[in-house]
């Protein structure tokens, strides 16, 4: 669904209330709440990468509350790329919370950083 750019049935997929959580420095960080506030994190994320955005879903593991995806994205200057975790905490049915995680927070900020 957020592949092919139907963002709005994704965060259909999060309870009403819930939290994205974007830690560390840089121009996204924080919390975003509530199925509108992930609609403005996904598209600070677009803006922010100067339209850049491509991840590489790398794998997706699912476990009975918590669900990881882990993804790749490039560097901004060529060197190669960094990986991202996203850890979702589940209930009933629906996405409660989202925490992401950066290995490289340095690259993450460079990568989102690219808005003019």
């Amino acid at each position: 669904m957020f592949r092919r750019g139907d963002r709005e049935e994704a965060a259909n997929l999060f309870a009403p209330d819930a939290v994205f959580r974007y830690p560390g420095p840089g121009p996204i960080h924080g919390d975003w709440r509530g199925r509108d506030g992930i609609l403005m994190f996904w598209a600070e994320q677009d803006r922010c990468s100067g339209g850049n955005l491509r991840p590489e879903m790398i794998d997706l593991v699912a476990g009975d509350r918590n669900v990881f995806l882990l993804v790749r994205f490039p560097r901004v200057d060529g060197s190669g790329t960094w990986m991202r975790v996203v850890v979702y905490e589940v209930s009933y049915g629906a996405i409660m919370s989202a925490h992401v995680f950066e290995d490289d927070p340095d690259a993450a900020v460079a990568f989102f950083s690219r808005a003019g």
